[in-house]
């Protein structure tokens, strides 16, 4: 589930709720990010979200009801009765439009630091099970690092044609498939060293020092 996606012929996304700066706020916390990445796979009550993250109950309602109150779950009554809520996603997964890095940047960065936290964690829980695999699935999956020198163009195509990719592939399908948890970033590498040019206007003569 990313969440800067295009729109293509078969979107993914298409359910997905767009955010704005009020519900970007919403989903900007590492932990509410992890509550609701859980009830985006299946309904579920406080209690269970409380036992599978190892949080207080306490905590795990505080998070529920920031996630109601931004609009990103509500309670389904045909599963709960009057001692246990049950909670569903009101979306497919969520859009971040690129506007907000400029109208809300501290946020979108908060936003992607919780992504990334949330990668990582299920990064490593597939590595801990990396070598006991089946044979085919173990030598299937791969991790990989590349560094490349591109142009804009050229990272705006890879990026294209990248998405192109998974959507192709999640629209084949097969008899014995298992979900297969793709990760994928593209970014200018950090560091000062590789940072835009901007143009400089001269020193004139007698200025410099």
């Amino acid at each position: 589930m990313t969440h800067e996606h295009e729109p293509t012929a078969h979107d993914p996304f298409e359910n997905a709720a767009v955010l704005d700066a009020r519900s970007l706020r919403g989903l900007a916390h590492p932990l509410r990010m992890r509550v609701y990445l859980l009830i985006q796979k299946r309904p579920a009550t406080g209690k269970s979200i409380a036992e599978r993250l190892d949080i207080s109950s306490a905590s795990a309602s505080y998070h529920l009801r920031q996630l109601e109150s931004y609009g990103f779950i509500e309670e389904d009554t045909s599963l709960g009765h009057s001692r246990e809520r049950w909670w569903r996603a009101v979306h497919q997964g969520f859009r971040l439009p690129e506007r907000l890095d400029t109208e809300a940047p501290e946020l979108t960065t908060a936003l992607r630091h919780a992504l990334a936290a949330g990668w990582s964690e299920r990064l490593g829980a597939a590595v801990n099970l990396w070598s006991a695999q089946p044979e085919r699935w173990r030598e299937a999956q791969f991790m990989a690092d590349r560094t490349v020198s591109l142009t804009l163009e050229q990272m705006e195509r890879f990026r294209a044609e990248v998405i192109g990719l998974l959507d192709r592939y999640a629209d084949e399908g097969g008899t014995d498939e298992r979900t297969v948890n793709v990760q994928f970033a593209a970014f200018p590498t950090p560091g000062p060293e590789n940072e835009p040019e901007t143009d400089v206007p001269p020193v004139p003569p007698g200025d410099a020092s």
